[in-house]
């Protein structure tokens, strides 16, 4: 089609300008094969046209909200309301009522799956409008694989009485045919009503993020700002808990002070724990030794300073263990008595993981047997923690791992007689451990409070539940690991200080920060000034011990992500960010001269003495 128009000698008025504008729009569109779609659809091409120079936008659901609304399925205890809307951007709003809170936030949801396929790397861009009903909300946006619920983006919103647009983009991980990819809502975090209204997806193809609109920029998580009030504390804090004076006295043969002597202090090792999950076949005579590897765990900064503590990413998980995935049971062995013969500790991961999916085979074909259970939880928990070597190398495990959200045993066990729950099988097999081994560190680890945005109330309750039976139970715990794999929009760092200060205050336990991680899809910049801070809150922190990241090379990360080092070993932003931190800024390297009483004072960092 060929459009043809003089507009140089036309003499209208601006409504008709606007007019004759619209029909040359629609006309435009037609001639692009685009007809059948609605004036909200229509709009937001041109948006897109105008405001970011993109002209090749197509469609993921359909064209029409009439359309997208009749395919939107809603499941859970929640309930939905059409209202058709005039004057506004969009012209079918939907209400919700959430009418219960989930054990998950997933419980209840949203969700429509594409029409039209996606390539790997193409850019995807959700939009909707949105505003809450009810006093406050709670909601997880979501775009994941539908066969194996892998998240393309994760990312809790909180929405606001007024009617506001969001965009929120993320590039395609993976190829997706049609109704592979799911988008929605996880709405089950709290008893709310919100509307929706507008809810369309977009693919941009091959394009890079900053090139498309953003309402959610990951770099603007809670706390990023330069003058953010939990900076000045968190430094304060590091100053009175991290730090000591320390007075070097130089004397004579005959004890007199030796004035202007000259004092050199180096810092050789942390109390602090900063480490990494490691993989034992890189180690030294076992089958996939690399020598890069062992030399990054030794030295990350080109001056001889790595990690001080470690835990194996797989192998001494029962499965992995027994089923040998990384190595055999001598070559894990072999590898943590390296690290120990260089003076890193290594943490046990883990002893017991609920789910019939992180166990033996056998466990789940015995599911009815709970004789033959206890025999073989009995049997795992006494040869790792009397093992003649790894019982002296490794004396603090995560004894739990994710009892929240993997629940097969707790099931299992609930047919127990003598049972009210199930998870009374928990407090038995702390006190199993401790009956072994009355010394060694007992730690339950679980990732649903601080990994992605943070879990909604409901599962952060139902976890603060179980921890208090296990309480209650008078069973040996000291100490809760948090896993952090944050998500494209990462956890606030105010937030994670009130999970840390709640913990601490509820339980009085030691706290680790056991996995972190953080989503491909945020940007370089935007991972190391959230990791610098994030270091700097959790260091600052008087119930926490420890950092571990899950992986420090994107050649053995399980999301081709790790925080320091590329593929290839060259250092990462964040990577430079962390040396930065903990041995540069976070680092003792005193000199100077003593003074009339032969003395020389300075601030020093706690560390090991070895």
């Amino acid at each position: 089609m060929i459009l043809l128009l003089e507009l140089a000698n036309f003499q209208r008025s601006d409504v008709m300008r606007k007019n004759l504008y619209v029909l040359l729009l629609l006309a435009l569109f037609r001639s692009l094969n685009v007809t059948g779609q609605d004036q909200y659809h229509l709009e937001l091409l041109q948006f897109l046209k105008e405001g970011y120079d993109i002209e090749d936008a197509e469609y993921i659901f359909y064209k029409t909200e009439q359309e997208i609304v009749d395919k939107l399925v809603l499941y859970g205890n929640a309930s939905r309301q059409l209202k058709s809307l005039e004057n506004f951007n969009f012209s079918i709003q939907l209400e919700y009522e959430v009418k219960a809170a989930g054990s998950n936030i997933w419980d209840s949801g949203i969700n429509i799956g594409n029409q039209n396929p996606v390539n790997q790397g193409d850019i995807v861009l959700i939009t909707f409008w949105a505003r809450q009903v009810s006093q406050s909300s709670e909601v997880m946006v979501f775009a994941e694989n539908a066969s194996d619920f892998r998240k393309e983006v994760y990312l809790p919103l909180n929405f606001t009485p007024d009617w506001t647009q969001y965009f929120i983009a993320f590039k395609s991980s993976m190829f997706y045919q049609s109704n592979a990819l799911t988008f929605g809502f996880h709405i089950a975090a709290q008893i709310q009503e919100f509307h929706l209204g507008g809810l369309t997806a977009f693919n941009l193809g091959q394009r890079q993020l900053n090139e498309v609109p953003s309402s959610i920029n990951s770099a603007l998580y809670g706390g990023h700002e330069p003058n953010a009030a939990w900076r000045d504390e968190a430094s304060r804090r590091i100053e009175d808990l991290r730090k000591k004076d320390l007075v070097v006295k130089v004397q004579d043969a005959n004890g007199n002070p030796i004035k202007g002597a000259t004092v050199k202090v180096e810092m050789q090792k942390h109390e602090f724990g900063f480490g990494s999950a490691v993989v034992g076949c890189r180690f030294p005579g076992n089958r996939c030794f690399n020598a890069n590897y062992v030399e990054k765990v030794l030295d990350l900064d080109g001056r001889g300073h790595g990690f001080n503590v470690a835990v194996t990413e797989n192998a001494l998980k029962w499965d992995g263990w027994e089923e040998e995935w990384i190595g055999t049971p001598e070559e894990t062995v072999a590898a943590i008595q390296w690290l120990n013969d260089h003076k890193i500790k290594t943490r046990g991961h883990t002893l017991i993981w609920p789910g019939w999916d992180h166990l033996p085979d056998d466990l789940k074909a015995h599911e009815n047997d709970l004789t033959y259970l206890r025999n073989r939880i009995h049997g795992r928990i006494e040869e790792m923690l009397t093992h003649p070597v790894l019982s002296k190398l490794i004396t603090e495990w995560d004894v739990l791992n994710e009892i929240t959200q993997v629940r097969d045993l707790e099931m299992a066990f609930a047919s127990d007689p003598a049972f009210t729950s199930g998870r009374e099988i928990y407090p038995e097999i702390l006190d199993e451990v401790s009956e072994l081994q009355p010394d060694f560190i007992n730690y339950i680890n679980d990732y649903v409070v601080l990994s992605g945005g943070g879990a909604g109330k409901a599962v952060v309750d139902r976890y603060k539940t179980y921890l208090d039976e296990i309480v209650a139970s008078g069973a040996k715990f000291d100490g809760i690991g948090f896993p952090c794999h944050i998500g494209t929009q990462p956890t606030s760092i105010v937030k994670i200080e009130q999970v840390l200060d709640e913990f601490y205050a509820r339980y009085g336990k030691r706290m680790k920060i056991t996995e972190y991680d953080i989503n491909e899809n945020v940007d370089d910049s935007t991972q190391a000034k959230y990791l610098a801070d994030f270091l700097t809150m959790i260091f600052s922190h008087p119930g926490v011990d420890a950092f571990l990241m899950w992986g420090f090379w994107d050649g053995n990360h399980w999301k081709n992500n790790a925080s320091l080092c590329k593929s290839d070993w060259t250092l990462k932003v964040a990577g430079q960010g962390f040396i930065d931190k903990v041995f540069n800024e976070w680092w003792t390297n005193e000199d100077g001269l003593t003074g009339e009483d032969g003395q020389f004072s300075f601030r020093a960092l706690r560390v090991i003495i070895s």
